[in-house]
């Protein structure tokens, strides 16, 4: 079996790096916490320097290895991604064969890169990388040899940035709106705020000739469109209350979609105003077919008390109607 050593990367260390070095060490309350956050302060701007030719984004600023304060309490030396996390640039003398992992640079790492010093301090060697430990018993140290190569880093990088790209872009879909099956209302399975013309007459706190006005236009409706009132299981009427805001001085008004799956216009819309006899003027009742395309409007006059629509669907066609007066609308979705 051969042994094959992994070549070990090279990183220059300019001026700029041993002034942010000298800078922070400055502030130090002592000579031994000024030589660890030097030492730190260079291992961080070399594995900067090292992401930045790769074109992966780092933020300096957002690192505490990059606030003195936090480094004269913690000894940190971390690199943050944006959007990924925080990667621990552990310094290894020379003479050295292992890194010191202290307890706060344990948790919230997605891993550790050593970084080899000489003595010169003119450059460094990045010794590779370690996948962040387990948090719950977290070793002390690593040893050298427990470094895999940078490739690893980098492939683990872009499977993170890929990673919260996904949970980014599902969190930015927006939720399917709700499809209302009318075939279902035929088994009195009503979702997503409707109900059975019955059930709403009866529970809604509604005036007696409001109430005889909703029940009569919906029979005459289904008679139109040629139902029989006679036999109850031909059709079905659901009804929901639509909030348009102030647009209707807050009172919502009613939207009664009748569906009769026999005869021919089998699908009857209409909306009911519900707090006075006659609707607002000018609120629109549209209806959409499956491609957006307006297949059907209607739109309230001066004194209407209830505007309606009707057409014939096929089963499984998907349709939407919309309520709309003004800038205010509402949309439901619909499938026969």
């Amino acid at each position: 079996m051969t042994n094959t050593k992994i070549p070990l990367l090279t990183i220059p260390l300019g001026t700029e790096a041993h002034r942010f070095a000298r800078q922070f060490a400055a502030q130090q309350a002592t000579p031994q916490k000024g030589k660890r956050v030097y030492f730190n302060t260079l291992a961080v701007y070399a594995v900067h320097c090292y992401l930045r030719w790769l074109e992966i984004e780092t933020n300096l600023n957002e690192s505490d290895s990059w606030h003195p304060g936090k480094g004269a309490i913690l000894n940190v030396a971390d690199l943050a991604l944006p959007g990924i996390g925080k990667l621990e640039c552990r310094p290894v003398l020379p003479g050295e064969s292992s890194v010191e992992l202290p307890p706060e640079v344990t948790e919230n790492r997605i891993g550790y890169v050593g970084v080899q010093f000489d003595e010169s301090l003119t450059e460094v060697q990045l010794l590779g990388f370690a996948p962040a430990a387990d948090t719950v018993n977290p070793p002390e140290e690593l040893q050298i040899a427990d470094f895999q190569p940078l490739d690893v880093l980098i492939d683990y990088i872009h499977q993170l940035k890929d990673v919260q790209k996904a949970i980014a872009l599902k969190g930015a879909e927006k939720p399917r709106p709700l499809l209302i099956n009318l075939s279902r209302w035929l088994e009195n399975l009503f979702e997503g705020g409707w109900q059975s013309q019955n059930a709403f007459l009866d529970t809604a706190n509604l005036a007696w000739n409001l109430r005889y006005r909703m029940d009569w236009n919906v029979r005459s409706a289904i008679q139109l469109g040629g139902g029989k009132l006679e036999e109850p299981t031909t059709f079905v009427a659901g009804i929901k209350l639509v909030d348009l805001g102030v647009q209707l001085a807050g009172l919502p008004v009613a939207l009664v979609v009748t569906f009769m799956p026999e005869v021919k216009y089998n699908t009857i819309l209409q909306v009911h105003s519900m707090g006075s006899e006659i609707l607002p003027e000018d609120i629109r009742l549209t209806v959409f077919d499956e491609s957006g395309t307006t297949f059907l409007e209607a739109k309230a006059r001066r004194a209407d008390n209830f505007i309606q629509l009707m057409f014939k669907g096929n089963p499984g066609e998907r349709f939407s109607v919309q309520i709309a007066l003004d800038v205010a609308s509402i949309t439901e979705d619909f499938v026969i």
